[in-house]
């Protein structure tokens, strides 16, 4: 039987390694888009290759974060990291679950204008970006180090909101959700 330690380090470069390729590919599909590289025939392959990896990340990440649970010291969240950690990987997987349903929504539209393109490559990118800080606060709780030590993140410090503030941001997200989802709705329906 594989120890939940082992299985936590596994999952966890499976899901560092998926963003890290999606964000790369995020990467050059908004210069590919924004014409700025050159290079118009790798735009279709970059992005089944962004979107793909972002799947594979997100459909690995809930084993990292169940794995990292069950393997913590003590009784789970009882640190600062840890709980930084959670809070980035959950926000990650939000803006890469976004990004996948307006991708599987809208078809290859999402790269369609400038707008478009900003904003759907800048959430791809979000993702990719929020797990690698969650790695990186890994890195620090389990060795004391990370690869972005050289910015001196505050995973230390966790933001906490009271009531009231974490209550209209759970409204303001489910009204944002609401409104994209009927926004995509209509776009869907007049193509």
């Amino acid at each position: 039987m594989i120890s939940s330690e082992t299985f936590h380090v596994v999952t966890t470069e499976l899901v560092v390694g998926a963003f890290s390729v999606a964000g790369l590919c995020f990467s050059l599909c908004l210069l590919v888009h924004l014409g700025i590289l050159k290079q118009p025939t790798w735009a279709s392959a970059l992005d089944h290759v962004a979107h793909f990896t972002l799947a594979f990340g997100l459909a690995a990440t809930p084993f990292a974060i169940l794995s990292g649970l069950s393997s913590a010291p003590g009784e789970g969240l009882n640190s600062p990291i840890l709980v930084n950690k959670m809070l980035l990987s959950m926000t990650g997987f939000g803006f890469a679950l976004g990004c996948l349903i307006s991708r599987w929504r809208l078809g290859k539209r999402v790269w369609g204008s400038k707008k478009s393109i900003s904003l759907h490559g800048a959430s791809g990118l979000a993702a990719c970006g929020m797990m690698l800080l969650t790695a990186s606060a890994g890195g620090t709780f389990s060795r004391g180090e990370s690869l972005l030590d050289v910015f001196h993140l505050p995973y230390e410090q966790v933001l906490l909101f009271p009531l009231l503030i974490s209550l209209i941001s759970l409204l303001l997200g489910v009204t944002m959700l609401v409104i994209g989802w009927k926004r995509m709705s209509e776009i869907s329906s007049i193509h």
